[in-house]
């Protein structure tokens, strides 16, 4: 299985779901696959999906496949693995995009990897 078989699989699961008889299910929007390449040339693979509601992102990094919600941000878009616990964070804006671990026993987040740019 390719690579990006594999993350736009991963992307998908958070998409499955059960409707009520009585409701209309909302369909998710289509996923979006983007490739950064960060500070030290690291590269991290990121897609983008759900629904309208509740959007989410699957990103790869540091050798793993890391399942985030969106989360309040004041600009851009940040998404969090746990929200309000400790967990990775990636905060968008544009076509940039930063790499971080929350820390919630300190309260902190740490950059792991910054200046991350969309590959043409």
């Amino acid at each position: 299985m390719r690579f990006k078989d594999l993350i736009l699989s991963a992307a998908l699961v958070p998409c499955a779901g059960v409707a009520m008889a009585d409701e209309m299910p909302q369909m998710a929007a289509a996923p979006e696959v983007f490739h950064y390449v960060c500070e030290r040339g690291v590269g991290i693979d990121a897609v983008y999906t759900g629904t309208d509601d509740a959007p989410a992102a699957v990103i790869y990094a540091e050798g793993r496949l890391i399942s985030l919600s969106q989360a309040v941000s004041a600009s851009g878009a940040r998404y969090a693995e746990a929200v309000g616990a400790s967990g990775y964070e990636w905060w968008t804006k544009g076509d940039t995009a930063t790499l971080s671990y929350f820390d919630a026993n300190y309260g902190e987040s740490v950059t792991l990897f910054a200046f991350c740019n969309v590959a043409e």
